[in-house]
């Protein structure tokens, strides 16, 4: 075949083997493939005329004929055997398999493309002619025998027995030059595809990495670039040919435009996300929802640089050895210093390697002294091995002449500091609520520090940046290992007392979590700029009158003995979200779902129905108190939760359900086994079993001997106070409940048991209904229109230094009952127990109004909303009568439905009230002429009123007698009528 002239030789080139696809459909087998196999010639010789036949009719085949030549130099034996050689004289069993690399099963689209090339180039496989079979085997009379049209490998009937593919047997006729119908016997040669350039089949495929898909969103969708050729159409080829050179350049236009398509979508994305960076958020809701961080706007970089003129004068330090321009390592250009530590300064780079990344370097001056040289090395060591997203990441250590001991490079963590934070707000302090949140941001990394064995040593709000989207640790040099000795790098007024005895530990952390917090949001008071030791006494901190909660959480977190503190971040994390809890519900009057608490829901109620149950009097004439029991309180409140960290967990869920005996016999042969030996739930869980019981006094002995053991754990406080309380020993019982809550200060089961106790006491000593302290402080301490922080620091001066809830005194009694009633009431509207304990307190200080208000509160869903209604009426006509309270009693009366069993006696009650009040401030009518329920408001009127509903309840009463005292009763009050 002639050269075509209209294509030049680079067009040719494109031909060539650098090009797969192309060769793929033009480079076909020629004539020599179809010699007549009956030719008993060496196969060299054989081999020798097929060369010389391809380079006859095509310089292509000669081209490839010499390539399989000179890839074969072991012979043709060696090159028959391979049926992937380059070899053309294609033997019997080679014939019948097409090989294609990548696809042994060619399809039929693809056989009509083989036939096209070959007529092109001058030979014609075995499926172009009508009377030949796919395989290449004449068949008599011109039909196909053979179904394998598609290439699939198919062995003659002659072949069989005759060896391998490898033994190559040739027999049979040329297809080009006998035409005889009895040659159907032998077999045939036939026609193969043959791509010497394809790829050797692969046997064990990897699995496909990661690649990249071109997507261009303005690419023509009607565009098609498979490349296939119609085989209807063979004469367009060589027109398709001329326009190969048009071809690769649209391709590579084509790519050129999606390579600038890419880069302005992802120019375009990346523009988005700095827009709506800043933008589109706003506050970042943490601690289980209920705290919003406000959201930190994102600052350029270089707007953290400083002029260090004024750190070098004013601190007299070193100047910095490096100046904006300098480079570090050949990758870091450094724009600056943005702040002077403790050993050295700290450098704003641009990172050349990394899409210009802003990172800090740290420089350490090492030459100082061994101890900063080893700080600076604990640094080194940590940072590389701590992997946490609330701790600055480390990039890389630079050592640099110009600063002994190098730089750590570090990831730039783009915020203020929480110092920065508290001193832009107005008075310099941060709202409680969001300096928890900023706290419980920050203990997941100083729980991961714990975890691996080392502490921080060295919290403070300077060491806390936010950022805008989470809150980092930054500058880890003063870590080290739990109980390490030596140098203890921190911070005057956060460290720890006994780090200088006793060395650094998890309490020693606790402490200066509890110091940072308090930093925040409050006035600590300082000398020489250092935090003196000690948290303020509320007396003179308003905020802690107004969340005593929170007050009592520092004092533990802070206390000067390591072991009266936290003793893990998890015990610290559970009551921050308690204290907060209390914080929202004060300040905002947000309530949230105690989903942290150590202690069940409250179990029943206590003291909801005793002021109604005094009407009940007139029914059956049996006097009844009003006093609350020790039983019921106990009944009612909740129970501690099973630690399920503790061995025994399994074994007390198991034991939950069944009878008190059962689970105690069972409880104590498993402290005998080893197994249980070192479980604290177990021998508690024997003492609940106990109190369930009633063997109050066994549980009492059982405690004893368990408290060298468990005396410091709260559950042994809190099960020791309710078996005191049981014994009606309320001072021993107070005084470990008070533990309790010093223990937990975010848990309402001690603040409500406190209460409850304070009240037995005041009913024991007979002070339940006497006013004991200032009505200011009364209705402060109710929480529901004012609080204690709005109250001057001078009604507090007879306050100890340390308040504490030990106390006999019945003004402090009845002070800490209402504050602690009122706590739990605000915090968590189920516990209605606590509304009518504050009710109470407050009708026994005169203070009615503030009581109605209080049982006002309880949602009307609760089971209790009648009776705290019914209570409601009966408090408006117990002190101080007025006609408004009286009418308001008898209005709130009417909306419940006559239906109510203790309708008729409640009416009697305001009824009297009315005539009372009319007798005693010797008027005949009100001054209002309304009715009182049905009956005109006047003394007259009223002692109708009062004789009818006396004699509809005498229909009701269960005994005669009493039937007959309301009867009489009745004549007694009815007004003198004539006949």
């Amino acid at each position: 075949m002639k050269h075509n002239p209209n294509f030049s030789e680079d067009e040719l080139e494109y031909l060539e083997p650098e090009n797969l696809d192309t060769q793929r459909q033009f480079r076909k087998p020629t004539k020599a493939s179809y010699r007549d196999a009956d030719r008993d010639q060496d196969p060299d010789q054989d081999r020798s005329q097929d060369r010389d036949l391809g380079a006859t009719d095509s310089p292509d085949a000669a081209s490839t004929a010499s390539t399989a030549d000179a890839a074969d130099p072991a012979g043709p034996d060696t090159a028959a055997a391979r049926p992937n050689s380059a070899n053309r004289n294609i033997d019997v069993d080679t014939a019948a398999t097409p090989h294609n690399a990548g696809n042994s099963n060619k399809g039929a689209s693809e056989a009509d493309v083989d036939t096209a090339a070959a007529q092109v180039s001058g030979t014609a496989p075995a499926a172009a002619f009508p009377d030949t079979e796919a395989t290449g085997r004449r068949t008599a009379g011109g039909s196909t025998a053979g179904p394998n049209a598609a290439g699939q490998r198919t062995t003659g009937p002659g072949a069989e027995g005759q060896g391998t593919a490898a033994q190559g047997v040739r027999n049979g006729n040329d297809a080009d030059e006998s035409d005889d119908a009895g040659d159907t016997g032998g077999v045939g040669t036939a026609a193969v595809a043959y791509d010497p350039f394809a790829s050797e089949p692969i046997e064990h495929r990897e699995d496909p990495g990661t690649s990249a898909v071109a997507f261009d969103p303005f690419a023509d969708d009607d565009e098609d670039d498979d490349g296939s050729i119609d085989p209807d159409h063979l004469s367009s080829l060589l027109a398709d040919l001329e326009n190969i050179r048009a071809q690769r350049e649209s391709e590579r236009d084509e790519k050129t435009a999606q390579e600038k398509s890419s880069e302005r979508s992802r120019r375009q994305a990346i523009d988005t996300f700095r827009e709506r960076r800043g933008t589109q958020r706003t506050e970042r809701p943490v601690a289980d929802g209920m705290v919003r961080l406000p959201f930190i706007t994102p600052a350029n970089p270089t707007a953290a640089l400083i002029d260090p003129t004024e750190k070098i004068k004013g601190k007299k330090v070193p100047p910095p050895q490096l100046e904006p321009g300098d480079m570090v390592a050949e990758q870091y250009e450094i724009l600056g210093v943005i702040a002077h530590g403790g050993m050295g300064w700290i450098y704003l780079a641009n990172d050349h390697y990394v899409s210009g990344r802003v990172v800090v370097l740290k420089g350490m001056q090492a030459q100082k002294s061994a101890d900063e040289t080893a700080a600076a090395e604990a640094e080194r060591e940590f940072l590389a091995d701590i992997t946490h997203p609330g701790i600055v990441k480390i990039f890389n250590f630079i050592d640099d002449d110009r600063v002994p001991g190098g730089f750590i490079v570090m990831e730039y963590v783009g915020g203020p500091s929480l110092r920065s934070r508290r001193n832009k707000q107005p008075n310099e302090l941060l709202p409680v609520d969001i300096a928890i949140g900023y706290i419980l941001e920050i203990l997941p990394a100083l729980e991961y520090l714990h975890s691996r064995g080392v502490v921080y040593n060295d919290l403070k709000p300077d060491n806390i940046i936010v950022t805008e989207d989470q809150v980092k640790l930054i500058d880890l040099g003063a870590v080290s290992g739990i109980g390490a000795f030596g140098f203890i790098y921190g911070t005057q007024g956060f460290q720890a007392p006994e780090v200088a005895s006793k060395g650094p530990s998890i309490a020693s952390d606790i402490y200066t979590i509890g110091r940072t917090l308090a930093a925040l949001c409050l006035k600590l008071p300082s000398e020489d700029g250092v935090f003196l030791p000690g948290i303020p006494n509320p007396s003179k901190e308003p905020e802690l009158r107004r969340f005593l909660s929170l007050y009592r959480l520092l004092l533990r977190a802070t206390h000067r003995d390591p072991q009266r503190r936290f003793s893990s971040i998890k015990e610290l994390r559970t009551q921050l979200y308690g204290v907060l809890r209390e914080v929202l519900a004060i300040r905002d009057g947000r309530q949230y779902p105690s989903q942290h608490s150590l202690f069940s829901p409250q179990r029943t109620t206590f003291g909801t129905k005793h002021l109604v149950f005094r009407t009940d009097q007139l029914i059956d004439g049996i006097d009844r108190t009003i006093q609350i029991t020790a039983p019921e309180v106990v009944s009612a409140l909740p129970t501690p939760l099973v630690d399920r960290d503790d061995v025994g967990a399994s074994l007390l869920q198991g034991t939950s359900y069944a009878e008190p005996q059962e689970a105690l016999e069972t409880l104590r042969q498993a402290m005998r086994t080893p197994e249980y030996e070192h479980s604290a739930e177990i021998p508690l869980g024997v003492v609940r079993s106990m109190i369930d019981l009633g063997y109050t006094d066994e549980a009492r002995q059982w405690l004893g001997s368990i408290e060298d053991r468990l005396g410091r754990d709260w559950r042994y406080q809190w099960y020791a106070g309710i078996t005191e309380l049981l014994h009606d020993d309320y001072v021993d019982a107070q005084e470990y409940f008070a533990t309790v809550l010093d223990l937990l200060p975010g848990e309402a089961a001690p603040k409500l048991a406190i209460a409850a106790i304070n009240e037995l006491i005041l009913q024991q000593i007979d002070y339940s209904e006497t006013s004991l302290i200032d009505a200011t402080v009364a209705r402060a301490c109710s929480n529901l229109y004012t609080t204690l922080a709005d109250l001057p620091s001078s009604a507090f001066e007879g306050q100890p230094e340390v308040w504490s809830h030990v106390t006999q005194d019945p003004g402090a009694l009845r002070f800490n009952s209402m504050r602690l009633y009122g706590i739990v009431w605000a915090t968590n509207p189920t516990t209605v127990s606590s509304a009518f304990g504050l009710a109470r307190q407050l009708r026994a200080e005169g203070q009615v109004e503030l009581s109605v208000a209080t049982l006002d509160k309880v949602p009307n869903a609760s089971r209790h909303f009648r009776m705290a209604l019914l209570t409601t009426v009966l408090q408006l006509i117990v002190h101080d009568l007025s006609e408004s309270r009286i009418r308001r009693a008898a209005r709130r009366l009417e909306e419940v439905p006559t239906n109510e069993p203790r309708f008729l006696q409640i009416k009697i009650a305001v009824i009297s009230a009315g005539l009372n009040f009319l007798r005693n401030a010797d008027l005949a009518r009100a001054s209002s002429p309304n009715d009182l329920f049905e009956y005109a408001f006047t003394q007259r009127g009223l002692r109708t009123g009062l004789a009818e509903t006396l004699r509809a309840l005498a229909r009701q009463a269960p005994f005669s007698r009493h039937r007959y005292a309301l009867v009489d009763l009745a004549n007694q009050v009815r007004p003198i009528t004539t006949f």
